[in-house]
C-alpha cells in the first residue's frame, strides 16, 4: 500500500483534533451540562460553563492528538496506520488532569465531595483487583512474567493517578468569575469523567495480562481466553459509559451493577467451563506406552510387518536411498476415554531433527497443522510448519501423523514408513511421539515413547 493515503488519513485525523480543540462550545452542549447537574442557566452561568468546557476540550484534544500521533512514528514507516486505544486513553486522561491543574491551584481545605460514594471508591476497587489479577496470571505459569507484572503496575499507577487527580479537583481553588453551583458541577463533572476513563484504562492494562497468558495457551482454552478478552474489552467500554451516566447524585446504579455482574459471571463461567473441558481425562503415565521399531528392507518387509501385527500394508522399501521401518506402540487401558478422541503417532529422525513424512498406519494418516505442539514441546520442533505451509501452499511439506481412534481397552497401534538418508540409521535414531487429541481437536498432551529394537 502506498504511503500517501496513510499520510492523508493521518492528516485528516490531526486536522479534526485541531478543529475540535479550538471550536466554540455550543448552546446544546451547555444545556446538556446544566441538565445533568441540575443547574438553572443564566447568561452568567452559561458563560462560566462555556469557559470551563472549552478549557477541558482544548487540553484533552491536544493530548489525545499526541496519543494518536506518537504511535504513528513507528507505524507509518512500516506502511501502517492505526489508532491505538491505549495511547488515546492515556492522552485523554493526561489532558483531563492538565485541564484541572490549569483550572486552579490546590488549597489546604477544598470542597466536600458531592459525588456518590461508590464513584469515589471505584479506583480503590480496581487497584485491589490488580494484584489479584497479576498473581493469577503468574500462577498460570505461562506468558512473560516481566510483562505481566509490568501491566499490573500500569493498572495500579493508573488508579493512583485517577485518585490524585480527583483529590486535586476537590481541593483546587474555585473557578474564576463562577458561582459556587457551577463550580461544584464542574468538579463533579470532572470526577465522573476521569474515574470512568481511568477505569477503562486500568482494566485494559489488566487485559494485556490476559493477552500475554493467552498467547502461550493451547487448545480450546486459548480460543476461550481470546473470546473472553474481546468481550471484556468491549464490556469495560460499556461499563465506563454506564459509570458516567450513573455518576449523577440520585440516579440509579442498577443497570451498572447488573451489567458488571453479568460481564464477570459470563467471563468466569465461559473460561472455567472451557478449562474444565480442556483438561486431559488421563495422562500418558496411565497408558504406559512402549514402542517397538524394526528396520527392514524390501526382501524382509512383509515378514517384519507380520511379526509386529501389521496387516494389509504396502511394501514401501523400494525407494532408493531411504530406509524402511515398521513399528508398533502398545498402550495399557486408560480409565476413561472421551468419545471421538484420537491417538496420533509421529516419528522424528533425531539425527536431523526432521519429521518422517512418509508415515502410514492401518487406520490412515494425515497431514495438517500441528497447532501449538512445537511451542509446547521443544522436542517436537521438527513439526513446525515451514514458511510455505504457513502461507497456505497446498504442496508444501507438512508433518504426517498416524491417526487411530482411542478406545477403552489395551491397544496396539501399528505404523510403517520410510526415512530419507537411511544410511547408518538405527532404531535409537527415531523419536516416536504419542499425542492425545481430544474430541474438540485440542491437543491434550504429547509424550516421547520408549523405543526398543525388534
Amino acid at each position: 500500500m502506498s504511503e500517501y493515503p496513510l499520510l492523508i488519513i493521518a492528516a485528516v485525523v490531526i486536522i479534526a483534533l485541531v478543529v475540535a480543540a479550538h471550536e466554540q462550545v455550543g448552546p446544546p452542549r451547555i444545556r446538556r451540562f446544566a441538565t445533568r447537574h441540575g443547574l438553572d442557566l443564566t447568561p452568567e452561568r452559561a458563560a462560566s460553563v462555556e469557559r470551563y468546557l472549552r478549557l477541558t476540550r482544548r487540553h484533552r484534544a491536544f493530548t489525545v492528538f499526541l496519543g494518536c500521533a506518537v504511535p504513528l512514528i513507528w507505524l507509518l514507516p512500516e506502511q501502517r496506520f492505526a489508532i491505538e486505544t491505549m495511547p488515546v486513553l492515556v492522552g485523554w486522561l493526561l489532558g483531563a488532569s492538565w485541564a484541572e491543574l490549569a483550572a486552579g491551584t490546590a488549597t489546604p481545605a477544598g470542597e466536600p465531595m458531592t459525588v456518590p460514594a461508590w464513584l469515589r471508591r471505584t479506583p480503590g476497587i480496581v487497584a485491589a483487583v490488580a494484584p489479584v489479577s497479576t498473581a493469577l496470571a503468574l500462577w498460570a505459569g505461562v506468558g512473560h512474567p516481566g510483562e505481566i507484572v509490568g501491566w499490573g503496575i500500569g493498572a495500579l499507577l493508573t488508579c493512583v493517578f485517577v485518585t490524585a487527580t480527583v483529590q486535586h479537583v476537590w481541593r483546587r481553588r474555585p473557578l474564576v468569575d463562577t458561582d459556587r453551583a457551577v463550580d461544584l458541577a464542574a468538579r463533579a463533572h470532572a470526577t465522573a469523567a476521569v474515574t470512568a476513563v481511568g477505569l477503562v484504562l486500568a482494566v485494559h492494562c489488566l487485559l494485556r495480562q490476559l493477552d500475554n497468558v493467552q498467547a502461550e495457551l493451547g487448545g480450546q482454552t486459548a480460543l476461550a481466553t481470546a473470546t473472553v478478552g474481546t468481550v471484556l474489552g468491549f464490556g469495560i467500554m460499556l461499563i465506563g459509559v454506564l459509570i458516567w451516566l450513573a455518576a449523577v447524585p440520585g440516579r440509579s446504579t442498577r443497570l451498572l451493577a447488573v451489567t458488571t455482574a453479568l460481564l464477570l459471571v459470563f467471563s468466569a463461567a465461559w473460561l472455567g467451563r472451557t478449562v474444565l473441558r480442556d483438561r486431559p481425562p488421563y495422562g500418558p503415565q496411565e497408558l504406559r506406552p512402549n514402542a517397538t521399531i524394526r528396520l527392514t528392507d524390501r526382501a524382509h518387509f512383509d515378514a517384519d510387518a507380520a511379526a509386529l501385527g501389521l496387516t494389509g500394508t504396502v511394501n514401501t522399501a523400494a525407494v532408493e536411498g531411504e530406509r524402511a521401518f515398521v513399528g508398533r506402540i502398545d498402550v495399557a487401558a486408560p480409565p476413561q476415554v472421551p468419545e471421538d478422541s484420537q491417538y496420533l503417532i509421529v516419528v522424528i529422525d533425531r539425527r536431523h531433527n526432521r519429521a518422517v513424512y512418509a508415515l502410514y498406519g492401518g487406520e490412515g494418516n494425515g497431514w495438517g497443522d500441528p497447532g501449538d505442539l512445537p511451542d509446547r514441546y521443544d522436542w517436537l520442533s521438527a513439526l513446525a510448519l515451514g514458511p510455505a505451509a504457513q502461507d497456505g501452499d497446498f504442496w508444501a511439506e507438512r508433518p504426517t501423523a498416524v491417526h487411530t481412534r482411542a478406545t477403552g481397552g489395551p491397544m496396539r497401534i501399528t505404523f510403517f514408513g520410510n526415512v530419507p538418508d537411511g544410511a547408518g540409521l538405527r532404531s535409537s535414531h527415531l523419536l516416536v511421539a504419542l499425542i492425545f487429541k481430544g474430541p474438540r481437536n485440542q491437543f491434550h498432551w504429547a509424550v516421547q515413547v520408549p523405543v526398543s529394537a525388534a
